[in-house]
């Protein structure tokens, strides 16, 4: 339903918060990642300005 479609990145950022508030030895964690591009960026149709 279309009511329920809302932006979730405030409900991540809150989940985060509230992980970090429970184990405050997580800020110094390393939580890198390697990005993997599947679909090159070349290959985007260009958009109409």
């Amino acid at each position: 339903e279309l009511d329920l479609c809302t932006d979730n990145g405030a409900m991540i950022a809150l989940a985060g918060a509230l992980r970090l508030s429970a184990d405050p030895l997580q800020a110094q964690r390393d939580y890198g990642f390697a990005v993997k591009p599947r679909w090159p960026l070349s290959e985007l149709p260009r958009l109409r300005t």
